[in-house]
């Protein structure tokens, strides 16, 4: 009997878990080796990545939408010759 797709699956899940707890327990030691000014110099950073990128990309999407609605309700209105 052939293996199926789903022994596959699992086979190619354990590898995955195996590679990511290997990252994550050198990740732990690297971080545990850290003297504590580069520790908060790293949290810091970290900080700043998952709060102000995601939220100015939220407001420039949202600035966007509002450009778009506004543009389609009101619309662009031909510029009058002076002359």
């Amino acid at each position: 009997m052939k293996p199926s797709r789903f022994d596959r699956f699992i086979a190619d899940m354990k590898v995955f878990a195996r590679q990511a707890n290997r990252a994550l327990r050198s990740g732990a030691r690297t971080v545990a080796a850290l003297p504590w000014p580069s520790l908060l110099v790293v949290s810091v950073v970290l900080a700043c990545l998952l709060t102000i990128i995601p939220l100015a990309l939220t407001l420039f999407v949202g600035f966007l939408l509002l450009k778009l609605v506004a543009a389609a309700l009101f619309g662009t209105r031909p510029a009058q010759i002076v002359e």
